[in-house]
């Protein structure tokens, strides 16, 4: 086991029993390495709180990172970050376990609450370190891994849809992985249009295998040559704008290749397994979008996951 895996196993123990006071500053350490960009903070009201993703276990996928986060993973109120030899020194005063379900109910009643990681993840030299091409090669465990991890997604987008586009909406995913994300949206809107794309062969060939007989339209093509195609959507499913699929200047990039995508009035979702790199708000009032919701829920449940829902303008 490395050292990595080993603190993160030790937290997933133990970091919910932390032994902080409600009410009185304390401090966690975060060391150099592959734990920073674990980090996030949840704005709220104006009001920062600091907190780290844990590792979760279930009998399925064992031990595993979820874009899922829970309450308990929040530490308390950020009052300061200090950088040195240590790493990352995360100042906060602690609140207790109820302060914490409280933030996360109020999160998603406030329309400008946002998650974000001001980490990525990075190499040993300090730069952004993203997936080799050989990591997306398609496989069953792969595929069981990727589709686990987005159950919420497909279960919130589905029901997002149903009111955010009408029937004959042509709903693009131009990373569309195994399939299964837009296959689901597909079998519960059927009167839809689907167009789903990945520059992976292996990913294409698995989609084609298990849902080519479906209403979605797979092809195999990079996402920038599919803006540059001169597709026009009503709904653009971004989930591949994130930390370790590429860095945040290539994210950039593509964000603005992709915007140009979709119709007047249409809808933007941006989300993923990992956090999501671009600054949106900045990037919203750049092109005149509306920012509708930055974090999400399932129903009845205490959690949030990073989703963004912009809407285009009218007009250019």
């Amino acid at each position: 086991m490395t050292p990595a895996l080993h603190r993160e196993r030790h937290l997933a123990r133990s970091f919910s029993r932390l032994q902080t006071v409600p009410g009185q500053l304390d401090r966690f350490i975060e060391p150099f390495g592959p734990g920073l960009h674990h980090l996030f903070v949840l704005r709220l009201d104006g009001i920062e709180w600091v907190g780290r993703k844990i590792l979760q276990h279930n009998e399925s996928a064992g031990w595993h990172l979820s874009s899922l986060l829970q309450p308990w993973m929040l530490l308390g109120h950020l009052i300061e970050w200090q950088w040195g030899n240590q790493g990352a020194v995360v100042y906060f005063r602690a609140v207790d376990e109820q302060e914490k379900h409280s933030a996360f109910h109020a999160a998603l009643t406030q329309p400008e609450s946002e998650v974000r990681f001001p980490f990525p993840l990075m190499d040993k030299a300090g730069r952004e370190s993203i997936c080799r091409a050989n990591d997306w090669q398609c496989d069953a465990s792969l595929a069981a891994r990727l589709n686990a991890d987005e159950a919420h997604f497909r279960e919130h987008c589905a029901a997002l849809l149903k009111t955010l586009s009408a029937p004959g909406a042509v709903i693009l995913d131009p990373a569309c992985s195994t399939g299964e994300f837009i296959a689901h949206l597909a079998h519960a809107l059927p009167d839809r249009q689907y167009l789903g794309s990945d520059r992976s062969a292996s990913m294409i060939e698995h989609a084609l295998r298990r849902h080519g007989h479906g209403a979605v339209r797979f092809s195999l093509g990079d996402a920038r040559l599919v803006a540059a195609s001169g597709i026009r959507c009503d709904v653009l499913v971004l989930r591949f704008l994130n930390a370790e699929v590429m860095t945040r200047k290539d994210a950039q990039g593509l964000f603005t290749d992709l915007v140009a995508c979709v119709k007047p009035g249409g809808t933007i979702l941006l989300f993923g397994h990992t956090p999501v790199l671009l600054g949106v708000p900045y990037l919203a009032q750049v092109w005149k979008l509306a920012l509708i919701s930055r974090v999400a829920a399932r129903p009845g449940r205490s959690e949030l996951f990073q989703f963004y829902q912009l809407r285009m303008p009218l007009q250019w």
